[in-house]
This record gives C-alpha cells, structure tokens and sequence, in this order.
C-alpha cells in the first residue's frame, strides 16, 4: 500500500518564489540606500571641512587687516580689469600706523579649472621678508580645486566674483564671503554621490580705521 505524498503545486512555488524576491529585493534596496546616505554623510562632512578651513584662513587674515579711508585694508582684486577675488592688506608687526611693512594677501578663485588659491605680494612676504608670518605663497598655494559657483537663489550675499560671494564694506571694515563647494567637480553619473554645501561668514578688521 502507497503512502499518498503531497507536493507544491505550481502556482504555490511561484508564489513563494515572488514573496522571496520581494523580501530580497527590499533588503537590498535598504542596504543600497544605507550605504548611499553613509557615502554622503561623509563627503559632505570632507566638503564642509575643506569650506570651514578656507573660511578660518580667509578670517585670520582679514581679522590683521590694516588701511584707512584712503587706503581700504580690503579690496576686489586685482585693482584693475576682471575681479577675480579679494586682497587684503596684512599688518605684519601690529604696527596699524605703519603700511610700510605691511604686505598684501589675495584670494583667487578659477572659474574654469574650480582652483581657490592663496597668494601674498610684495618683497616683505615670506621668510626672510619683514612679514615671517606669512609663509611663501607666490604663484599662491592651492586651498581647494572643488569651489564652484552654484548658489541658490537668495542663499548668499552679491556680488559675485568669479564664482564666490564677496561683499566688502565700502571702507573696508568688513568683508561678507560665501563659499559654495563639491566633493568632486567632476560629471555626476545616476550612482555617485556628490554633495554640495553652502557656506558664508562675515568678518570684522580689528584694525580697520575711518581716517
């Protein structure tokens, strides 16, 4: 005598096999999204920093700011033609009533090529010049290569230069800067993450003056 076996028919395998490829497909659509919001998260972050040490360079150097009325210790640079960032005139030996020994730092940004560089002009610049704190920057030492201009509407002070946002006080007491930066400048395809933040600062020279 036969023991009657019962089997899956047709119709409950391809059943089973449809809820096992929903719970797959679910799972993997969790740990895709996972791992892209910790890809994120993390290049956001780099970008932030990378935007948070420009600005801190920008600022330390602004806050040495030294001019007058007539010689603002801020300025759109270069003095003449395209603007293609901001200077400023440094006091090297805290010394406000002496330009003489002052030196002029400049802040560049490349619109084509997304470079931010830093350079300081004049024979007191670097070791051996009367400005030792300032170190050698001439062709300019290169602070990122991912700054591009991309602002949202009403998200930064006018006007743009070159692709970042500088606004000077018209004697030269402040100066308002807004950053826009990306991990990378390069083509965005449908699977790569490539965060873009937003960053701007106001600073005040310590020792500007209305004179």
């Amino acid at each position: 005598m036969f023991k009657k076996i019962r089997g899956f028919t047709l119709i409950e395998l391809m059943i089973s096999l449809i809820i096992m490829s929903l719970i797959i497909l679910g799972i993997y659509n969790i740990e895709t999204f996972s791992n892209s919001q910790v890809i994120d998260s993390d290049r956001r972050a780099r970008v932030q920093n990378d935007l948070t040490h420009i600005l801190e360079h920008m600022s330390k150097n602004i806050q040495q700011a030294n001019g007058t009325k007539f010689n603002p210790p801020i300025k759109l640079y270069p003095d003449s033609g395209a603007k293609t960032g901001f200077q400023v005139n440094f006091d090297c030996k805290s010394t406000p009533s002496n330009l003489g020994d002052d030196v002029w730092i400049y802040y560049t940004l490349n619109s084509i090529t997304h470079e931010l560089r830093v350079g300081c002009s004049g024979s007191n610049c670097g070791t051996g010049g009367l400005c030792s704190a300032v170190p050698p920057m001439v062709p300019g030492e290169l602070l990122s290569d991912n700054i591009v201009g991309n602002f949202s509407s009403g998200a930064l002070p006018e006007p743009l230069v070159n692709g970042f946002s500088v606004n000077i006080d018209a004697l030269g007491n402040f100066v308002e800067i807004g950053l826009v930066g990306c991990y990378t400048t390069e083509p965005v395809g449908p699977r790569y993450v490539n965060p873009q933040v937003e960053m701007k600062t106001k600073v005040i020279c310590n020792s500007s003056s209305t004179n």
